[in-house]
């Protein structure tokens, strides 16, 4: 079975942000995308909103950002990927932190319920655990009851530790250019597989 991250490892997380200051441009003044876009972090721009806009405050936009519905769609590597290991008849699923909500909005905008069954989603808010801990991966194994896990991720601080401890593959994606947080590839475990295209995962399977 092969596992995936999902922000910056099935679609790049900058598509979201941008797809959010969309619909906080859309509800509270379309003046406000330019200044969202053109800010160096989403917390400065959700404070050039408020500045803007007194009326609104950062909770509501917040609130918005969080669990308004994406307009985000899987780039052509991870389709083509998907499809290539579900063709073959290989298990897919999903470990991901985050929010059940705007985890859930993600994955029913990027269609990524034709390739995931319900039971083999794990968003860290639901089971009270994230990546840093063994939780997720342990829950994960024990639905499968699977002797071979691969876990594919993106970020060296958190994805790849405590799968690599429990004997699993892992394969780190190296950052495009895109990626919302730093990659420092000196903390991957030295078992940790490197590549730079999602389309190389059929070459180790």
């Amino acid at each position: 079975m092969i596992l995936f991250d999902l922000d910056d490892t099935l679609y790049p997380e900058t598509d979201y942000v941008h797809s959010a200051y969309r619909a906080i441009a859309a509800r509270w003044g379309v003046e406000l995308l330019p200044m969202m876009l053109a800010a160096p972090t989403t917390a400065g721009a959700f404070d050039l909103v408020t500045a803007t806009r007194p009326d609104v405050t950062i909770a509501e936009v917040i609130t918005l950002y969080r669990n308004h519905r994406p307009d985000i769609r899987l780039p052509w590597q991870s389709l083509y990927t998907l499809a290539l290991l579900r063709n073959a008849r290989n298990r897919i699923g999903i470990i991901t932190d985050g929010r059940s909500v705007t985890q859930r909005n993600k994955i029913e905008a990027l269609g990524l319920n034709r390739f995931v069954s319900p039971e083999h989603i794990i968003i860290s808010e639901e089971i009270g655990g994230d990546k840093t801990t063994p939780l997720p991966f342990e829950t994960i194994a024990a639905r499968v009851h699977d002797e071979k896990l691969t876990y594919v991720g993106d970020n060296p601080a958190k994805d790849f530790a405590c799968p690599a401890s429990m004997g699993w593959r892992t394969v780190c994606l190296l950052n495009s250019g895109r990626n919302i947080h730093p990659q420092n590839l000196s903390m991957l475990p030295p078992s940790t597989i490197t590549i730079r295209s999602l389309t190389e995962l059929s070459d180790l399977h």
